[in-house]
């Protein structure tokens, strides 16, 4: 029996070590480069459950703080801007922002990276800024690609990551694009404590693990391939990247802006993971909960969930982001019957309380999970309560691990009477010889998927890690401003 109890004890600690895996984020992003300077960014964001998502408008002139704790960033903000904001927690408040455009253009998607590390909090006094505001502090702060890279690169700013989400089991491991009216964009991502920026207009395509650096190489491996008969289709972030960079670059060239934002649209819906489907080895692969696509040259946000058939949008040339106007939201998750243009859904709000590190937390201890303000609505009253979502994927690792057990343990548990009443009706089961098989008459061989697939050898043979991945030798921190517009 104490080898039975074993069993049980191991079983349901590799059962637990799954349900309490950190939750991660497997998005995706691309920008279109279009004739005349157009320029439309998608991304899709992927997650165990959902963020309750709201669009908030935020005016110019409005003071912020950045939730960063001890020396947290205040600013004022200098751009108005329509932002994605969401809760962090199912059951907790809205309390961060993740996607959004600013009246000049300027996109900000956060994604997950599972190898980001902010490093230790600095032992001097420069400011903090929560994890869970950084696009709000990028959009209210900056016009242009070129002015936010000049602010990261040698940061002033310390970004406080915190663990979120029920029990504070999801880390705060991401990484920032951006990308500016004129077509400029740039991806950060902190490594070993320091940002390494890469700097360009050809940085078009964004997704998760591995670094950035090495995501390019491994679609590199692609180049020589005939996409069109051998496409990778997994939803693996290396494949989702190869997947983005080649139906990005075969949409069309088009000046009619609704083709335009389909086109981006169709690539974001691509790459999506389909409702209801993860990887049960990769909690972090997780379903679509919705998609935006942002039009930096004509000012236009729109937002696609997956549960609801319509399209929303707001027209950024037509809110009034002066000084003093207020922030205003609309639900854009579980609200079904919105459609269309909703710039006159916005609703007066109170400002958003960001995701903050706790006030005093104990020697030693993980960073607090939850956010500040009342558990189940927001400030305004705008984020209902959630139901606990967090836990779906393990269901059938569950259940598989039970069966597993049960099978482990029917053995260790018969009776010894039992066992031998089963033994004695097992007979020993005999063959009989087999009659020597004629050898076939060859035959010409036909092509095989693999003769066909000969060129594309080394692409097939990489093999990925897609969470705590490591960068080899060749890691290098720093800037890449190849390609960079000036302002």
């Amino acid at each position: 029996m104490k080898t039975c109890y074993r069993v049980i004890a191991a079983a349901l600690a590799v059962l637990m070590s799954v349900m309490l895996a950190p939750a991660a984020n497997a998005c995706s992003r691309v920008t279109w480069l279009g004739p005349d300077g157009a320029v439309i960014t998608g991304r899709s964001m992927d997650w165990p459950y959902s963020f309750h998502s709201h669009l908030y408008a935020y005016p110019r002139g409005l003071e912020q703080n950045g939730a960063g704790g001890v020396n947290s960033l205040k600013w004022t903000t200098k751009y108005g801007a329509i932002v994605v904001a969401g809760t962090t927690d199912p059951e907790g408040p809205i309390d961060g922002i993740f996607d959004g455009m600013n009246e000049a253009g300027l996109v900000a998607n956060l994604l997950y990276l599972g190898e980001s590390d902010f490093g230790p909090a600095p032992a001097d006094d420069r400011p903090r800024l929560s994890f869970a505001a950084w696009v709000q502090y990028v959009l209210t702060t900056y016009k242009t690609v070129n002015e936010v890279v000049d602010a990261f690169t040698d940061p002033a700013i310390y970004v406080v990551p915190i663990n979120f989400g029920p029990g504070g089991a999801a880390k705060p491991t991401v990484h920032l694009s951006v990308t500016d009216a004129s077509g400029d964009s740039a991806i950060i991502e902190y490594l070993d404590g320091k940002p390494v920026i890469h700097h360009g207009r050809q940085y078009q395509v964004m997704t998760n693990s591995p670094t950035y650096d090495q995501q390019l190489k491994l679609n590199a491996k692609w180049d020589n391939v005939d996409k069109n008969t051998d496409l990778p289709g997994s939803i693996q972030s290396a494949d989702r990247f190869v997947r983005a960079s080649y139906y990005l670059n075969n949409l069309p060239q088009t000046t009619d802006q609704r083709q335009a934002v389909a086109g981006v649209f169709s690539v974001m819906r691509n790459v999506s993971v389909p409702w209801g489907v993860g990887d049960p080895e990769h909690p972090n692969l997780s379903p679509t909960y919705w998609r935006s696509v942002a039009d930096s040259t004509s000012k236009v946000y729109y937002f696609e969930s997956a549960l609801s058939p319509n399209i929303v949008w707001v027209n950024l040339n037509n809110i009034n982001f002066a000084p003093g106007s207020g922030v205003r939201a609309v639900a854009v998750e579980e609200n079904y019957s919105i459609i269309g243009n909703i710039d006159k859904a916005l609703k007066p709000a109170a400002p958003i309380r960001f995701l903050a590190p706790p006030a005093n937390p104990p020697a030693g201890a993980a960073p607090a999970a939850t956010g500040p303000g009342a558990k189940g609505s927001d400030a305004a009253g705008l984020a209902e309560p959630a139901k606990k979502a967090f836990g779906w994927w393990w269901i059938p690792i569950g259940l598989a691990v039970v069966a597993g057990v049960g099978a482990l343990i029917r053995p260790l548990t018969r009776r010894p009477a039992e066992a031998a009443t089963l033994a004695a009706t097992r007979a020993p089961m005999t063959r009989a010889p087999m009659a020597p098989v004629p050898p076939a008459t060859p035959v010409s061989p036909e092509p095989t998927i693999s003769d066909r697939r000969s060129s594309a050898a080394d692409a097939s043979s990489i093999q990925v890690t897609y969470e705590n991945n490591a960068l080899g030798d060749g890691e290098q921190s720093g800037t890449d401003k190849s390609d960079s517009v000036p302002d």
